[in-house]
């Protein structure tokens, strides 16, 4: 049997827009690490983003950030940052200038803690509340920790997430940033083009993907990636196989190789099982 590495990303692919994680995920990552196989992580949410419903599955690593940090070792056992690819002080606040001259408002990701402005954090709040997902897990995830400021630093960071009321956001920030920046819409709950992610240019979950089976010694075609949001179209095309939920976005599933069943309807699972994981 050939040992296989496989990346899920969390949001719409591990937990559905309800906020669920499915019994039939958690039983196909653990048949599949006692397989033999490795599971890992694959988010563009940071170290303090990560549910502890969803380390305590029993994972192998992540990467994590968008590809700014890749962990390898249990979460949050013993293990090792084995890759970190931040932003600049330089370029964090010419991304936050940005965001200034466009009149969007941010939230700042680093490994240890969040930054938002006051309507940064009320969008992200409103849009996961909308959907039904402001579990405790959640929002001691994604909201309890953040540091409401106007004035965030501009060390350490990572990724961004931007929000805005104005449907022109996306385009607006593309244009302002896109061109020393990689900029994607589409991200947040419900916002559309009124949103999106700002990383350093190059930093994605796909080429971090890369660095990792390297220093991991395991061959691209022996790794899968599962995936359903526009900041997974680079690890989809990456890997050796690339899987897209049956929830994916136009653009994941154009991304993929193939396409698995929705979350709710035991994507992983099925995905696993055809690939001789389970």
């Amino acid at each position: 049997m050939t040992r296989r590495i496989v990346f899920l990303d969390i949001d719409g692919t591990i937990i559905d827009q309800n906020g669920n994680l499915p019994d039939s995920t958690v039983r196909a990552v653990h048949t599949a690490r006692a397989n033999g196989h490795l599971v890992f992580l694959a988010s563009g949410r940071t170290p303090t983003e990560v549910e502890t419903r969803v380390a305590d599955m029993g994972l192998d690593g992540a990467i994590l950030g968008a590809g700014a940090y890749a962990w390898i070792g249990e979460l949050w056992g013993d293990g090792e940052w084995a890759i970190e690819r931040l932003m600049s002080a330089d370029d964090a606040a010419e991304m936050i200038a940005g965001y200034r001259d466009v009149g969007a408002d941010f939230v700042l990701q680093g490994r240890e803690q969040v930054w938002a402005t006051p309507g940064g954090f009320a969008r992200l709040a409103g849009a996961l509340e909308a959907e039904g997902r402001l579990s405790d897990a959640t929002r001691a995830a994604l909201l309890d920790h953040v540091t409401v400021t106007e004035d965030p630093p501009t060390e350490g960071i990572a990724k961004s997430v931007f929000s805005s009321d104005d449907p022109g956001a996306y385009a607006a920030v593309k244009e302002r940033l896109g061109g020393r920046f990689h900029v994607i819409t589409g991200t947040m709950p419900g916002l559309g083009t009124a949103g999106g992610e700002v990383s350093p240019s190059g930093v994605t979950k796909g080429s971090t993907l890369l660095m990792l089976l390297e220093k991991l010694g395991i061959a691209v075609e022996d790794s899968i990636a599962i995936g359903d949001n526009n900041n997974d179209l680079e690890m989809l095309r990456a890997a050796g196989t690339g899987i897209a939920m049956g929830n994916g976005t136009p653009e994941a599933l154009a991304a993929a190789d193939e396409t698995t069943t929705t979350v709710d309807a035991d994507g992983i699972w099925n995905a696993f099982a055809k690939h001789g994981l389970v």
